[in-house]
């Protein structure tokens, strides 16, 4: 994370033209193939795990079994308490499909034009959280919670908004078998804290870090992730930037040994 004290300027302390990036240098273009390649590679990983149901669904069972014995299988008591309102429920429903991504790239479109300092950080540590996440997908497929019938699981999408997402123009999108981890989770937490620690304004900052706990209720909601993979999808992401953090004082500090001799 770029420092708030010291010899450079706290990113706060930025305005205009001063942390606004500079898109002459034709830079966002290589930002965008990047963006790009990462969304090839996500799409390439539903081939290795698409057809495996049989898994999936058994390591679903797992997950559910884990939080019936530790107390976390509370999905179906939050599915009941909103459930009743169809206009909440369906909200919930449009919020899961079409904020996600949308919320994701204006969120790195401002930190590229006004908090640059920073981009290059939360990029590398953004995209490390996605490959590692691939990796999840790949061993470890598991069913959504819409697929749990059984275990009281209702699928909102489907049932109050004719949103299907295992046929039609939607599924290709779609990871059937990714619950675990939440990226829906570990995008809203990447977003929320990192807006939180780099806004001016404190609404902004209480607004960003609203936005994880909304994604959360959602994502729980509507049946699309269980508690357990919100837990995975933040400890992905905390994993991710501890990593790249690491990664780049060692970096900094063997370019500092290499200028000093």
């Amino acid at each position: 994370m770029p420092h708030r004290s010291g010899h450079s300027a706290s990113p706060r302390q930025h305005s205009g033209t001063d942390s606004q990036g500079d898109l002459s240098d034709g830079r966002w273009r290589v930002e965008i193939l990047l963006f790009a390649g990462m969304l090839v590679i996500y799409q390439l990983s539903r081939t290795l795990v698409v057809g495996d149901a049989t898994a999936a669904v058994k390591n679903a069972f797992s997950v559910i079994h884990l939080e019936k014995a530790t107390g976390f299988f509370f999905e179906p008591r939050v599915q009941s308490a909103l459930i009743d309102n169809l206009h909440i429920t369906k909200g919930m429903n449009l919020f899961y499909i079409w904020a996600h991504l949308p919320i994701t790239g204006a969120f790195f479109i401002w930190l590229y034009r006004r908090r640059r300092e920073a981009y290059t950080f939360v990029r590398n540590a953004f995209f490390l959280a996605n490959l590692l996440a691939l990796a999840v997908f790949v061993v470890f497929p598991v069913a959504p919670p819409r697929m749990m019938h059984n275990e009281g699981f209702v699928d909102t999408l489907s049932l109050f908004s004719g949103i299907n997402l295992h046929g039609g123009h939607l599924s290709g999108l779609f990871n059937p078998f990714a619950a675990v981890p939440s990226m829906h989770m570990g995008y809203a937490l990447m977003v929320g804290v990192i807006v939180a620690y780099l806004a001016k304004h404190w609404y902004v900052r209480a607004i960003a870090l609203l936005y994880p706990a909304l994604v959360f209720i959602t994502i729980v909601a509507t049946a699309n992730h269980y508690v357990f993979d919100a837990l995975a999808g933040g400890a992905v992401t905390c994993t991710a930037f501890a990593i790249t953090a690491v990664a780049t004082r060692s970096a900094s500090a063997r370019r500092a040994l290499r200028s000093a001799n």
